[in-house]
């Protein structure tokens, strides 16, 4: 049964079941996690951790026909970290394991040589890190994450417009490109604003003026963080988009064509930055 198909996990867990019970009943381990065939045992005594372990090893053997990796499992200090599914736990904190890091890194670097010899497309490329990044987006890497994104910009050029104007892929490493240099407080803004506040309820949630709400909202949608479509009716958005002539054109200018009071400069301001971003989708075409 291949390793990763959902029937093997499956049954992974019910014949592994024997062993959940052993530990939590027999050996009354208090902080005990498994997922599939790997598992931890948290204590306070190395002593009590040594002797579960020969316990469990013994238990394995005789009623599961199973065994432990004599690699893989030891007694360590929480604060040296705990391998665990890929990643290394700390008290405060995980990471992935730099060998995971290493083979990735290395992966990357011959997916490099194929696009400049155009063997494979910048979708291939996309995949394989959309995938990493998944991954590592379940530890505490924000940095990484947002370094590997600087070096996927540079290392795969776009050789051709189509390659991001028809690609859905392409459009959102653009806004997770971006979203690193977006500040805190516009990124909690963008927070409550996911969680469904409207602006005047911001405004006193975070004790701020209107007028800094809506500036945030601005820098959002510039920078591709949220949609204007949902921030404003789409009949204002429409009217706008037909009158806005240029993104770089002055408020005033474009409010004295609309030649009405129901649409506000903030309002324009949102459309207009809608605009920007389109043109720098573009701009990052060479």
């Amino acid at each position: 049964m291949p390793l990763g198909n959902h029937t093997s996990q499956f049954f992974a867990n019910v014949y592994l079941n024997e062993l959940d019970q052993f530990v939590k009943h027999k050996l009354k381990a208090k902080y005990y996690i498994r997922y599939v065939d790997d598992f931890v045992i948290f204590g306070a005594s190395p002593v009590l951790l040594c002797q579960y372990k020969d316990i469990i090893n013994n238990f394995l053997q005789e009623k599961l026909h199973l065994r432990l990796h004599s690699d893989k499992s030891k007694v360590c200090l929480l604060d040296k970290g705990v391998p665990f599914l890929g990643y290394r736990l700390f008290p405060h904190h995980k990471i992935p394991r730099k060998a995971n890091i290493r083979k990735f890194e290395a992966n990357l670097k011959n997916l490099k040589v194929l696009y400049h010899e155009k063997q494979i497309d910048r979708e291939k490329v996309i995949e394989s890190l959309e995938g990493w990044m998944a991954y590592a987006r379940h530890g505490n890497t924000y940095k990484y994450r947002r370094s590997l994104l600087q070096i996927f910009n540079k290392s795969f050029p776009i050789y051709h417009k189509s390659q991001l104007a028809h690609s859905r892929k392409s459009r959102n490493f653009f806004r997770k490109y971006y979203a690193g240099k977006i500040e805190f407080s516009v990124q909690k803004t963008k927070l409550l604003l996911h969680k469904g506040f409207s602006i005047a309820e911001i405004t006193q949630i975070r004790n701020i003026k209107e007028g800094t709400v809506w500036d945030h909202l601005i820098n959002l949608i510039e920078n591709g963080q949220i949609s204007v479509w949902k921030v404003m009716p789409k009949a204002k958005i429409i009217r706008l988009l037909n009158i806005i002539k240029d993104c770089d054109e002055p408020l005033k200018q474009i409010r004295e064509r609309l030649n009405t009071n129901s649409i506000t400069f903030n309002e324009i301001a949102c459309v207009r930055a809608h605009l920007k971003m389109k043109q720098k989708i573009k701009k990052r075409v060479p």
